[in-house]
């Protein structure tokens, strides 16, 4: 599963006509869907991120949340069942593994590392308290609702993290993806700002697409990536584009350490990768000083160095969005999959008709 860990600054989307930052939905079925959406600002990106969340309107029939259990020594995870009314019981919270827990944490760890150097055992406790834990998708939302919409939260650093979902709509043809958060920590004002993503890539042989690496200084890695499609209960594969930025040599050396096919058609590789979405500072040029100042640098009045010092050495770009790939995770491997394997689109029988994904908004169409 693809996954991604973002840091910077939670801002709430301006709400329109059309689309608002928190919405409910109740289907006739007395189903209740929640959705909230916020902006995450990293340095010079923007994503939009959400929360998910469901139950039924009748609280009665919220009978019991089916989750994973937490690893133990000698014993693995499996599944078990918390009752409804027990969903916020410390005990029950710990009986669950740590990746199906939602958590929002409005204090960081140095701070506490702080309180409790100091002994200030009083404090350290409140501290603790705003580090909340929820086994219910609503109760996280209801929760991270009221964050995203305090104004006290405004100059605050948050990690924001999840799991990139991939979905497909077969009326339209199209692939989409959202950023759905599941945790939510504050972090100390100086940690700097990141958008980092993993993601499993599926490739076949010429994969690396070098042609304008020279003129462009980027190579296009076209390839795939799995998700599970919940209306046909099946793992699927998404085409995905990835950018890599660097000067040729380094190119052919990484579409090197990637070719491992041996017999197979299709090898698998972990990427880090940077979710780019933004316009991006670059050095200044004199082509991008005024007409005045390019006059001056010619006739040697001011030095080129000094007249880009003045104009603020950086400025910004065109606005760049791109999954730009950034480290090797894990080795590339073969796998047994082929080509027509990942073109595949999901497809289901017509009676399995899904009535909570049948939206035509093609915003974050990939």
């Amino acid at each position: 599963m693809s996954t991604f860990n973002f840091v910077g600054k939670i801002v709430p989307v301006k709400d329109t006509e059309k689309f608002k930052g928190y919405t409910e939905t109740v289907y006739d079925s007395k189903w209740m869907k929640q959705r909230l959406v916020f902006n995450l600002v990293a340095g010079d990106n923007r994503h939009l991120v959400e929360i998910n969340a469901g139950k039924w309107q009748d609280d009665k029939k919220n009978s019991v949340i089916y989750t994973m259990s937490r690893a133990t020594e000698g014993k693995k995870s499996e599944k078990i069942q918390i009752p409804w009314s027990e969903r916020n019981n410390p005990e029950s919270i710990n009986k669950v593994a740590g990746n199906r827990i939602f958590t929002i944490d409005t204090d960081y760890f140095a701070h506490r590392k702080e309180l409790e150097e100091a002994g200030n055992t009083a404090a350290l406790e409140e501290s603790n308290k705003k580090r909340r834990h929820f086994l219910a998708s609503t109760d996280f939302c209801d929760f991270a609702k009221k964050v995203v919409y305090s104004d006290k939260i405004k100059n605050w650093t948050f990690r924001v993290s999840g799991n990139i979902v991939y979905t497909y709509n077969e009326k339209s043809g199209r692939y989409y993806q959202s950023y759905e958060v599941n945790k939510i920590y504050r972090v100390d004002e100086k940690t700097e700002p990141t958008c980092d993503i993993n993601i499993p890539f599926y490739f076949a042989e010429g994969f690396m697409d070098k042609d304008s690496v020279e003129e462009t200084g980027k190579a296009i890695m076209s390839g795939y990536t799995d998700f599970y499609d919940s209306n046909t209960e099946s793992k699927w594969f998404c085409p995905i584009t990835l950018v890599m930025r660097a000067d040729a040599e380094v190119i052919d050396v990484t579409e090197e350490l990637l070719n491992n096919f041996e017999d197979s058609e299709i090898c698998k590789a972990v990427l880090s990768c940077k979710a780019i979405n933004g316009a991006q500072k670059r050095d200044i040029k004199v082509e991008d000083l005024d007409e005045r100042t390019q006059k001056a640098i010619k006739a040697g009045v001011m030095s080129e160095t000094q007249a880009i010092r003045n104009a603020g050495g950086q400025v910004y770009g065109e606005r760049i969005q791109e999954i730009r790939f950034d480290e090797l995770v894990k080795h590339s491997e073969p796998t047994a999959y082929t080509l027509e394997n990942c073109i595949e689109k999901p497809h289901k029988k017509e009676e399995d008709v899904d009535i909570f994904n049948d939206s035509d908004d093609d915003s974050d169409d990939i």
